[in-house]
């Protein structure tokens, strides 16, 4: 993975690559938070997972928050995240966008700390040290 200048998608590198990237990321100092929605479809997981998140955000008081672009998701995104911060009566300083891997490179961390816990074994350990917190967002 050094030298590329493309994004990176971790469930097609090799062994070899993964722990590489991991290895880097945490060297970095880089830490993640891991928001997780169990036995719920994957359409209202994300839902819960986002709306927890922003709850996160605004209380950590953050002023950007970017989303792996997904057109088939974009817009569905857009409305929670308009919706939940109106409902909080905040947000007005948090600036949200969705990008694409190689436009922000940080999202491949997340990419990977993710495939790594949805692989699981020794997946969860080699990425342990780069997840602060798992957050249950489960109703």
């Amino acid at each position: 993975m050094p030298g590329r200048t493309t994004e990176v998608h971790f469930k097609s590198e090799s062994d070899s690559s993964r722990k590489a990237f991991l290895n880097g990321a945490i060297q970095a100092g880089l830490s993640t938070r891991l928001h997780v929605a169990r036995n719920v479809p994957d359409k209202a997981a994300r839902h819960l997972c986002l709306e927890r998140l922003l709850d996160d955000l605004m209380a950590a008081g953050a002023t950007r928050l970017v989303l792996e672009s997904d057109e088939s998701l974009e817009q569905a995104d857009r409305r929670i995240i308009a919706k939940h911060l109106l409902a909080l009566g905040t947000g007005e300083g948090l600036q949200y966008m969705h990008c694409k891997p190689h436009e922000e490179p940080l999202l491949w961390v997340s990419d990977a700390v993710a495939w790594c816990y949805q692989k699981g074994g020794d997946g969860i350990r080699r990425a342990a040290p780069l997840v602060q917190d798992i957050v249950n967002c489960d109703r």
